[in-house]
């Protein structure tokens, strides 16, 4: 009966089911399985099927009087392999799309060569992939796929930066990092050895830039990357190139090293005790190492950075370089209300372990491990008071002006002194400025207005009656104020960017407690604290000083 409506097509690739007018003989519906089962007998199983064609074909040959005429349904049809590429939006990555053979022929290896060649897929091919890929098709049943990445772009990796690598110990970093013991404990008062070097030592060696690497898509287009920055290995004064390796500096004479930003300069060194009435007071040309102490109402003097491995002790010192005191800095006020009579002015950072009625003022940074009590500080940038761990580092008391960056364990004291903050204190200084700057501006174009009108006047007489000089005179005149202008105009600009990014790096955070009577100010805003709060920053925003909470990871 199933041979009478179904056939095979002469050339193999197609089935057929006939229904129409003349339906079959059987009284039974003849059903869907039956149709397969029939496939399978005449090995056109593995044939990709039309189910839905099937089902219509049955509902058409299992319907009674039905005079409709008679139909062919091609229920099913050999088909090979097929293979199409598709590529990511970002052409990063392309994919091979495989379905298997149905009945018909298999994938080869010149499918998947021309299908990657007319989908422009040329970089980034992973030829393993390919030969996984043919092998697996051949294990497709019919109607499987596959669907494979097989080429894979990449990012384009930009070039290092230049950088120094220092080949010594930075002095002040033994006083933010005291010697361990053995058992894993910290002894605060012993920091080790002075830092010294040798004449011939290497001091700091320059890594060059890195050019980077350029990307590529999978379709061959090239990603352009871009070299590090470079930078200046500089010999400063005790250093120098060695003849071995342009890229390394070596000390010309032992002495205390002083890293500087493009390299590192060795100060000659004098070396002392102690400072105090015996020896008198210390005026040097280089840098000191006192290992001691320097005592009451001694005055230390240095071009260099003077380290002090004791106690400076209501004492004077005034540092072209750096300050590193190893232990503390102690004061007293000489009477209520007066000024504090211990004083340090460094040219660079001051570092110590603590400060108590001392005034402090550098114009880069001030470190202090434990606490600040009662200290005056005016810091160029960043005043931070804190241990390695975070756990100790409280400022109580006193006045700070910071050009940027305040940051503390604790912050204020719960009862008692009252805590003074400045933060971005030259804001009123950047507004004179700029108040002068729109002035001389307006002066000037005053001046420009009334040139161009005598020049207006000039061109307005025939060329036999202008005198030649004064046309000169108000070209150049005119010339002049334009350049004036411009230049007015650039140092508004930078003066009002200055004011933003100030604003924008001044803050005030405490990691773990902000106390009362703290008074806090950043450019002209103020803010007074007057209660007690846990981890918290304040920083300026939309005209104001916020308070929020501080997150550790920030």
């Amino acid at each position: 009966m199933l041979d009478d409506i179904l056939r095979v097509s002469q050339d193999g690739q197609r089935v057929y089911l006939s229904a129409g007018n003349t339906q079959h003989t059987s009284e039974q519906p003849i059903e869907k399985k039956q149709i397969k089962d029939w496939l399978v007998h005449h090995q056109a199983d593995a044939f990709f099927c039309f189910d839905d064609t099937i089902e219509s074909a049955l509902t058409k040959l299992n319907t009674p009087n039905d005079n409709s005429e008679s139909e062919d349904f091609i229920i099913a049809e050999r088909r090979d392999a097929t293979i199409e590429a598709r590529i990511a939006d970002d052409k990063m990555t392309a994919y091979l799309i495989v379905n298997g053979a149905c009945g018909g022929r298999g994938l080869k290896g010149d499918d998947i060569l021309s299908t990657l060649r007319e989908a422009n897929i040329v970089r980034g091919i992973k030829k393993p992939t390919l030969q996984k890929l043919l092998s697996a098709s051949g294990r497709l049943k019919p109607g499987e796929y596959l669907d494979v990445p097989v080429a894979f772009g990449r990012q384009p990796v930009a070039g290092e930066d230049a950088h120094i690598v220092y080949l010594i110990e930075d002095p002040a970093d033994r006083v933010r990092r005291p010697r361990e013991r053995e058992d894993g404990t910290v002894d605060m008062r012993d920091l080790g050895e002075m830092v010294m070097v040798k004449q011939g030592q290497p001091l700091a060696k320059l890594v060059p830039e890195t050019a980077g690497y350029e990307g590529f898509t999978v379709t061959g287009s090239v990603l352009s990357t871009s070299s590090g920055k470079p930078m200046t290995l500089a010999a400063h004064e005790g250093s120098a190139f060695s003849n071995k390796d342009p890229n390394i500096l070596i000390a010309t004479m032992a002495g205390i090293p002083r890293l500087q930003n493009d390299g590192v300069a060795v100060d000659d060194a004098l070396s002392l005790d102690v400072v105090d009435v015996g020896t008198g007071h210390v005026n040097f040309e280089g840098s000191v190492v006192i290992k001691g102490d320097v005592e009451v109402g001694m005055k230390v003097t240095a071009s260099g950075t003077v380290t002090v491995g004791g106690v400076v002790e209501s004492a004077t010192i005034t540092a072209g370089a750096d300050i590193i005191v190893q232990n503390g800095i102690i004061g007293r006020q000489v009477a209520a209300d007066s000024d504090i009579n211990c004083i340090l002015v460094a040219d660079g950072n001051i570092v110590a372990k603590f400060a108590q009625y001392a005034t402090l003022c550098a114009n880069k940074n001030v470190e202090l491990t434990l606490h600040a009590m009662h200290c005056n500080t005016q810091v160029g940038q960043s005043l931070t008071i804190s241990d390695t761990t975070k756990r100790k580092g409280t400022l109580a008391g006193g006045k700070h002006e910071v050009g940027e960056k305040l940051r503390a364990v604790i912050v204020g004291a719960s009862a008692g002194a009252h805590t003074y903050i400045h933060c971005f204190p030259r804001l009123p200084l950047l507004k004179r400025q700029m108040v002068e700057l729109n002035k001389d501006w307006e002066d000037k174009t005053a001046q420009l207005d009334k040139v161009k009108a005598a020049e207006a006047k000039l061109e307005a007489l025939p060329p036999a009656k202008r005198d030649a000089a004064m046309v000169e005179r108000i070209t150049s005149t005119r010339d002049n104020l334009f350049e004036a202008l411009d230049e007015i105009e650039k140092a508004i600009e930078e003066t009002d960017t200055t004011i933003e990014a100030s604003y924008r790096a001044a803050s005030i955070t405490a990691t773990k407690s902000l106390l009362n009577r703290v008074h806090c100010t950043i450019g002209e805003e103020k803010h007074s604290i007057n209660s007690e709060h846990g981890p918290s920053v304040l920083f300026y925003d939309n005209a104001a000083i916020e308070l929020k909470p501080y997150q550790q990871n920030s």
